[in-house]
């Protein structure tokens, strides 16, 4: 019997994220500081460089200033490739399954 498999975040390609939608919809650091009433702009910096992750309250907030839902925000370790597109004002995140990076390889 197989053990189920878990995914985990990766961490490096959601602050990645977060900082290109950030950056895309012209918000600077100090104005997602104040929005999200911290007291320093560290925390922010952690997520970019994947050190950490936004809290849910955080990401709560973050998903409704982008216009996307807060797992949208979330790239699993085993998602090798996704893209992220804006419509109506409205980011849309498109995620390709690990099996097409491995389709890739073989080709």
């Amino acid at each position: 019997m197989s053990k189920p498999k878990y995914t985990t975040m990766d961490m490096l390609m959601t602050g990645q994220l977060i900082k290109r939608l950030v950056s895309e919809r012209g918000y600077s650091v100090s104005e997602i500081q104040e929005k999200l009433g911290l007291s320093c702009p560290q925390p922010i910096y952690r997520w970019y460089k994947g050190q950490n992750l936004p809290s849910v309250d955080n990401l709560y907030i973050l998903s409704s200033m982008l216009g996307l839902h807060m797992e949208d925000f979330l790239i699993q370790s085993d998602e090798a490739l996704y893209f992220v597109e804006q419509r109506e004002n409205k980011y849309i995140v498109k995620r390709l399954p690990v099996y097409v990076s491995k389709i890739r390889a073989i080709a």
